[in-house]
Order: structure tokens, then C-alpha cells, then sequence
């Protein structure tokens, strides 16, 4: 008895063997990435719902109306922080940072804050974000001068409002002594 098999036949088999073999090789090493969490590296972050309030509050911080006056800075920044946070900016180190900002002479026009990472999650499910922080100010001369740093906050999940509120933005030596990061000049 001859079996005869045409070799059209047989590179169909072959590529049939093929295709059963990287299916199962990508299929394998999908779920091996999927269970190590390698994919949260390569794949886009998903948008963090409700951070608005909390951004906005980093970005005031960082470019305040010096012409409105010190309270209306706090209201400004306070608006999207918790109430323990407005009390802490309150009480520490809200005036020492007003008086920075009055002493550099600039006007603050404009600013903005992104989430780079959302780098630990605290034991209180605090949150501790890594922003990219872009103020636009105008010198004592005139020129306008966009400043870009670096920062990182502490953060919570209002449950009520469905929103991110900040807690505090961190001292630089925290950021150093608990991740390594030096905040130098132009962080």
C-alpha cells in the first residue's frame, strides 16, 4: 500500500505545527508576564479617576497669586486637600513657603502637575505620586522663564467624592532618605 503525500500537503502541515506551537509559546508567555506583572511596565497606565482636585492643589502650591495675598493662596491649595492637609499646610509650613516664593521675585502666571508614578501605597492606603510640575513665571526683569521639577506627595482617596485629595507635598530629605532621589536645584 503506497501513501502518497503531496508537498503542498506536507508544508501545510508543517506550517500547521507551526502556528499550534507559537500559539502555545505566546499564550505561555503572556500568562507568564500577566502573573510576574511584567505587563504594567509595557502597557499605558490606566488614567487615575478622580485625581483632578489633588493636581490641582500641587500645582497651586507651586504658583501662587502673589498679588492675592497669602489666605487667598491657601484657599487656593487648600481647595483640593484634605482637611488634615489644609491644617498641616496651615500650621508648619505654609508661611515659610509664602514668603519663598514672595522673596524670588517673580509672578507666578501659570502651573500644571501630572502624575509620572504612583510610586507606594502607605499603610493608612495614603498614596505616594510622583509629579512632573510645569510653572510659568515671569522675572523681576520681565522675561518669562518655564520652571520644570519633580516632586512627590502624599495623597488619599476621598470615598465621598470619588476624588484624590492631597495630604502634603514631601520634604525633600524625605524623598531622599525613603527613595534615594536627590531633589537638588531643577529636580
Amino acid at each position: 500500500m503506497d501513501i502518497t503525500i503531496s508537498q503542498k500537503k506536507i508544508k501545510n502541515i508543517i506550517l500547521a505545527v507551526a502556528l499550534i506551537f507559537a500559539t502555545f509559546a505566546i499564550g505561555a508567555g503572556g500568562y507568564t508576564a500577566w502573573r510576574n506583572n511584567l505587563l504594567e511596565r509595557f502597557l499605558p497606565k490606566q488614567e487615575i479617576k478622580g485625581m483632578e482636585p489633588a493636581l490641582n492643589a500641587a500645582a497651586a502650591f507651586y504658583a501662587p497669586n502673589l498679588d492675592g495675598g497669602y489666605d487667598a493662596w491657601l484657599a487656593q491649595v487648600c481647595a483640593g486637600m484634605s482637611e488634615d492637609g489644609c491644617g498641616l499646610l496651615r500650621a508648619m509650613y505654609g508661611e515659610v513657603v509664602w514668603k519663598a516664593f514672595e522673596g524670588s521675585g517673580a509672578r507666578f502666571v501659570q502651573s500644571q502637575a501630572i502624575i509620572l508614578e504612583d510610586v507606594e501605597v502607605l499603610s493608612n492606603d495614603h498614596h505616594i505620586w510622583k509629579l512632573g510640575v510645569t510653572v510659568l513665571s515671569v522675572n523681576p526683569q520681565g522675561e518669562q522663564k518655564t520652571n520644570q521639577l519633580q516632586t512627590y506627595v502624599q495623597v488619599s482617596f476621598n470615598k465621598e467624592s470619588g476624588t484624590w485629595l492631597l495630604e502634603r507635598v514631601l520634604f525633600d530629605q524625605e524623598i531622599k532618605e525613603r527613595y534615594g532621589v536627590d531633589m537638588g536645584v531643577g529636580q
